[in-house]
């Protein structure tokens, strides 16, 4: 299991769209600054994090199997500034106010109280922080869940209203992803 979800989250084509470093650097990610990943899962952008600033990277997982291959992965690449975090309510293991950058890389189509988990984003963001938001296009694309579970633009945007983001960027990631950042 474990093995085919590595394969699946880190296939080339997906790494190739995803562009992690790229696409930190586009939300504004650089040295000094915090960051947060909320369902890190192997560390596709946790890892390239830690390597672009020297601060604290947080990775967040409730995953027993990625927060393994998460602390494995740290340990062999002698990541001191990446720290794998379990999750384990609607409560982020956080302390209000630490992070520059909160990044949710295909992960809002999984949680179901969207509006706890941006409450809670908003609590551990530092004052004028960020949180980008990457999500399946909402049709048929050679990755990701089924359609009817995927988020469109138009939903994130309205989502984003509802909840009071005020969108900073957006942009497309290949064929299967986009991506919003936002100013909570």
């Amino acid at each position: 299991m474990t093995h085919e979800k590595i394969k699946k989250f880190e296939s080339k084509e997906r790494l190739e769209e995803l562009s992690p470093i790229e696409t930190l650097k586009k939300a504004g990610f650089k040295e000094g600054l915090t960051l947060c990943d909320i369902g890190a899962g192997t560390g596709v952008f946790a890892i390239p994090a830690s390597k672009i600033s020297n601060e604290n990277i947080y990775a967040l997982e409730k995953s027993e199997d990625m927060i393994e291959i998460l602390n494995n992965r740290t340990k062999e690449k002698k990541l001191k500034n990446l720290k794998v975090k379990k999750v384990k309510s609607t409560t982020l293991p956080m302390l209000d106010n630490t992070c520059d950058l909160v990044i949710m890389v295909t992960v809002l189509h999984h949680i179901d109280d969207k509006k706890t988990m941006v409450s809670e984003i908003k609590r551990i963001l530092k004052e004028k922080g960020k949180l980008m938001i990457i999500e399946f296009h909402k049709r048929d694309t050679s990755m990701g869940p089924p359609i009817e579970i995927k988020i469109s633009k138009e939903e994130l945007e309205e989502f984003a209203r509802d909840n009071e983001l005020k969108i900073v960027d957006k942009f497309d990631l290949g064929d299967n992803f986009y991506g919003y950042v936002f100013e909570a």
